[in-house]
Formats: structure tokens, sequence, C-alpha cells
């Protein structure tokens, strides 16, 4: 679904963790963090060699600060979810991610409903 709706598919792999009961908040969170982490790489991957091949040229440096963001981003979040946050508060900030999530999803096919019945009505 991830590619369908634009997102990345750790938040739909979230709430399935949590709702079979797999583990803990920080267990699930954990789990979640490397699937995103491969997901991303592969993505990355992808980008760089959809057009070019194999080869790695200077455009792959370009994504260095989204590279550096996830490092310091996850570093954070693993700090917090390990101190100072118990493992009810980790599951209530993805339910409010997940309801984010949701809306965003819920206005970009209003948006596309939208332009297909103003399409269809002038076509």
């Amino acid at each position: 679904y991830s590619g369908i709706v634009g997102i990345g598919g750790g938040i739909f792999l979230a709430p399935v963790l949590y709702r079979i009961g797999w583990g803990s908040g920080q267990n699930i969170a954990a789990t979640c963090s490397l699937f995103i982490l491969v997901n991303s790489v592969a993505g990355l991957i992808g980008q760089v060699t959809k057009t070019t091949g194999f080869t790695v040229h200077a455009e792959i440096f370009l994504y260095w600060p989204l590279i550096l963001a996830v490092f310091i981003g996850g570093t954070f979040g693993n700090m917090l979810s390990l101190h100072f946050l118990k493992p009810d508060h980790l599951r209530r900030i993805t339910g409010v991610l997940i309801l984010l999530v949701a809306i965003r999803i819920a206005l970009k096919w209003l948006t596309l409903i939208s332009i297909f019945k103003n399409f269809s009505l002038h076509g």
C-alpha cells in the first residue's frame, strides 16, 4: 500500500504489530525503524539507478542531508523511547501519527476525486 498512497510502509506495519501483540512498544518502534531504514535505502538506490544503471554519480551526494537527518532523528527517537517515554506514550504517539497519515490520504483522495469530476464535466 505504501507505493499507492505515497508514504513509507512503517506507518502500516506498526498498527499491525500492535494489534497482534507482537512485542513491547520499544520492540515495535525498533522493528518499524529498521523496516523504514531498509525501505529508504532501497528507494535511494532505486532513484539513483533508474536512469543511470548501477553507476554511482554526483547526484547521490545530493541525498546526504536526508541520510544525516534520518540518522539524527533515529538516534534522538531511540533515546526518547528508551529513557523518557513509557510504552503507553509510544502507543499514543503512533496512533496520532497514523491519524495524521489517514487525514493526509483522505485529503489527497478528495483532491483527486475533485479533479476527476471537473475533468469529466469539461471533457
